[in-house]
Formats: structure tokens, C-alpha cells, sequence
């Protein structure tokens, strides 16, 4: 027989061998391609979708992808602190999170805006809830504090606020009185407010210097007198022998409040006040000129109601 000779129903078994090994190949190049096809811009896109909707197990897989294919890639730097935070959020990971955002925060020293973020979500994570006793939270703080970024700093003072640690409460003191002459957002100045409030209130600043100057005293009065920095309030409950409530609030803070209140809350306030006979325009003044002492007196029957300045 010729070596050209071909056996009968050679080829017919052939054909369906060739056929399973070209279904497979073009099986396996598009596994490859479709692969392939997810860039690390869609994959990217996907983590941020995976943020929005708090799927942290999903972000942190998909942070991880980004950072194995392209460690220096144009999102690796978003990827690793979306990383730190989804390890912040997953229960028992909370650790790996906090050193992971001070991997970031080492890694990334010229990134100010995602440095700043990542500060904020170590108090966050660390320090939460407010006055919670995480082993790390008085540890960051202290670095915090200890920052050259006046932001950062900041942010730890006020946290700090919250501590029991009374001696990490003094250290807040002066960066918050600091960043309160300084910071020009009314809602971050209010926030630091109730933070030195919180520490001292008799170290909350006064708003006089920003104020026009008063007159000179007129002839005959009395020079020197010091400008009232504290109103105290008690309502004492005679039936029940006790205090309903007992109020320390500094002037310039009550001062603030009123003056950042809504137009239509302020004329509301007003006219609730007038009913009563209190000029709230004038309110103020009137503290001030009548110095350190009892400012109101009142006993309804059932309650002892007193109000002074210091």
C-alpha cells in the first residue's frame, strides 16, 4: 500500500479531534481577550461605584487588582487610599486600615489634599464614635497634633475635645484658639468654638476685637470695668427640690449663635422676645453695661429662675 494511501474513516475520526482542539483554542483567546478588555480606568470606575454603594469587600478587591497590575498606574495612588479605607470599614480590619492610610500618608507626602483626607479618615476610624476609647485614637491625635499641616492639626485638636485624656485636651487648647483667629469658614470657626467650649469655656475668645470700637466713657464713669465673658443660668425646681437646668455660656458664643441664625429664625426669635419685654437688638449692649453681677431674678411659684454675668 503507498504511504499516500489513507485508511478508510481516517479522516472522519480526524475532523472531530481538529474540531475539539479549534473549540478550545478559540475558547481560551476569549477568556484572554475579555481579559484583557477590562482596562484599570474601568476597573477604577467600578471602584468608585463599589464606594458609592459601600460594597467594601468589592472595593477592596478591586483596589488590590488595580495595585498588582500597575503600582505606579495613574490610579494607583486613588486605589491605595480607597484600600485604606474599605480595610476601615470591614469589621476586624479596622487595624490593617489605619496603617494602611499611614503607609499612604508616608507614600504621598506632596498629595496635600489626599494626605489631608486621609488624616481626617484616621480620626474618623480611630475616634469614632466621639469620646470612644480605641486603643489608637489618643496615639493619633497625638500625630495629628504634632502636624505641620495647620488642617491636620486642626482636625486632631478638635477631635482631642472629645477625650477623656484631660491632659491631650489642654495640648488641643492652643492649636484650636489658634486655628479659631485664623480660620476664616464660619462653619469651621463655629466648630472649633464648641471644641474650646468643651475644654475651658472661660478660654473661649471674644468677638470684641472684631468689633467697632465702643465710645469713650462718658464724664463720671467708672474706667477699668472688665467686659462680662460668661452668663450662668440656673432654674431650680422647688417642688422637686433640684435644678432643672444649669447653664454656663460664654457671651461671645451666645453672641455667635444668635448672629448666625437665619434672618426669618432671628425675626421670629425677636418678636417672641419683644412679647416678653427683651429687646434682643440691644440685648448685648446691655450685658456689657451692666458688668459682673446678678442680671435677673425670677420665682413663679414653682421655680427659682436666676441669671448672672461674670
Amino acid at each position: 500500500m503507498s504511504s499516500d494511501t489513507v485508511r478508510p474513516g481516517a479522516t472522519a475520526r480526524r475532523r472531530p479531534r481538529a474540531g475539539v482542539v479549534a473549540a478550545a483554542l478559540w475558547l481560551f483567546l476569549g477568556i484572554a481577550l475579555l481579559g484583557a478588555a477590562v482596562t484599570e480606568d474601568e476597573l477604577f470606575r467600578q471602584v468608585k461605584v463599589d464606594v458609592f454603594d459601600q460594597n467594601w469587600t468589592a472595593v477592596l478587591r478591586g483596589c488590590e487588582e488595580i495595585l498588582v497590575r500597575n503600582p505606579s498606574g495613574p490610579t494607583a495612588s486613588q486605589a491605595a487610599f480607597y484600600r485604606a479605607r474599605a480595610l476601615t470599614r470591614i469589621p476586624g480590619r479596622e487595624t490593617e486600615g489605619l496603617l494602611a492610610f499611614k503607609d499612604f500618608i508616608a507614600a504621598h507626602p506632596r498629595d496635600r489634599v489626599m494626605v489631608e483626607q486621609a488624616w481626617a479618615a484616621v480620626f474618623s476610624a480611630a475616634c469614632e464614635p466621639r469620646g470612644a476609647s480605641r486603643p489608637e485614637c489618643p496615639g493619633v491625635l497625638k500625630e495629628g497634633l504634632d502636624s505641620a499641616s495647620g488642617y491636620v492639626a486642626t482636625l486632631a485638636a478638635i477631635r482631642a475635645s472629645d477625650s477623656a485624656d484631660a491632659n491631650l485636651r489642654r495640648r488641643a487648647l492652643p492649636t484650636l484658639k489658634k486655628a479659631y483667629d485664623t480660620q476664616t469658614d464660619s462653619e469651621i470657626r463655629n466648630e472649633i468654638l464648641i471644641a474650646i467650649l468643651k475644654i475651658d469655656p472661660k478660654q473661649v475668645p471674644s468677638t470684641e476685637a472684631s468689633r467697632s470700637p465702643s465710645p469713650p466713657p462718658a464724664p463720671g464713669k467708672a474706667v477699668g470695668k472688665k467686659t462680662p465673658s460668661l452668663i450662668r443660668m440656673t432654674v431650680y425646681d422647688k417642688k422637686e427640690k433640684s435644678y432643672e437646668l444649669k447653664v454656663n455660656l460664654p457671651v461671645a458664643f451666645a453672641r455667635m449663635l444668635i448672629e448666625a441664625m437665619g434672618e426669618d429664625q432671628k425675626q421670629e426669635m425677636q418678636r417672641e422676645a419683644r412679647q416678653k419685654g427683651i429687646d434682643l437688638d440691644d440685648i448685648f449692649d446691655a450685658i456689657e453695661k451692666a458688668g459682673a453681677g446678678k442680671l435677673l431674678e425670677v420665682d413663679d411659684g414653682r421655680s427659682h429662675i436666676e441669671i448672672w454675668i461674670e
